[in-house]
């Protein structure tokens, strides 16, 4: 288990550039060799390079959990074929030919739920069959982005502080967690999803998150 607090290409968005969960982990073509040799410390589970659509933004783009990774029609042939490589039949790859396709910032899911923005209800069905796990239209604090405001893992998650009580309870039971809880990332950010990844054993924060930001995110994930 390792926790690092970090940055890539220049800045804290840790959680716009790369992908996380318990089989693999996804990163920019163009990251830095140091910095690739740092996080493979730090995650046990494989690493693989990738674009989307020339796109380094796979986290923005893409959601994801050990079953399987959502990614949008604009992902050319070729970046489907080297997903399906170093994938090697694993998880399920789901191409949805949705206009709305910042799928990281529009589903928060782990290994035992989902919640999807509205903007994605045609997709539902699609979504759940890809994911393999029971997946929920919900939209809370006064936002439709629910993936780019939480953050989550099997254990626990973190939403926007304007959650409410009774949003927390609904986030809690859909991703079957023991704990959710508000917090910000990188010094006051809401946008939790943008700031880090994590899957149950280990995290890679913004290198901007405060200690008490650091201590309320990892208690609630359990890392």
């Amino acid at each position: 288990m390792a926790i690092i607090k970090s940055q890539v290409f220049g800045g804290s968005l840790i959680g716009v550039y790369l992908v996380a969960n318990n089989s693999f982990i996804l990163y920019p073509s163009l990251l830095l060799k140091e910095i690739i040799s740092k996080f493979k410390t730090v995650f046990e589970v494989p690493l693989f390079p990738l674009t989307i659509n020339n796109s380094n933004l796979l986290g923005v783009y893409t959601a994801s959990n050990k079953y399987g990774i959502i990614v949008p029609y604009i992902t050319k042939d070729d970046e489907i074929e080297k997903l399906r490589s170093h994938l090697n039949g694993k998880c399920e790859i789901g191409v949805l030919n949705s206009i709305d396709n910042a799928f990281g910032n529009l589903i928060v899911c782990n290994d035992k739920g989902a919640i999807i923005s509205s903007l994605l209800k045609d997709f539902k069905n699609e979504i759940e069959d890809v994911l393999n796990v029971e997946t929920e239209i919900f939209e809370f604090a006064k936002t439709y982005l629910s993936g780019s405001i939480s953050l989550a893992n099997n254990q626990g998650c973190l939403v926007h502080p304007l959650a409410n009580d009774d949003e927390i309870e609904e986030v809690t039971s859909v991703l079957k967690v023991s704990e959710t809880d508000v917090s910000t990332i990188n010094r006051g950010i809401p946008y939790l999803k943008a700031g880090a990844i994590v899957n149950d054993k280990s995290g890679i924060f913004g290198a901007d998150s405060t200690g008490p930001e650091m201590m309320r995110l990892t208690t609630v994930l359990k890392l």
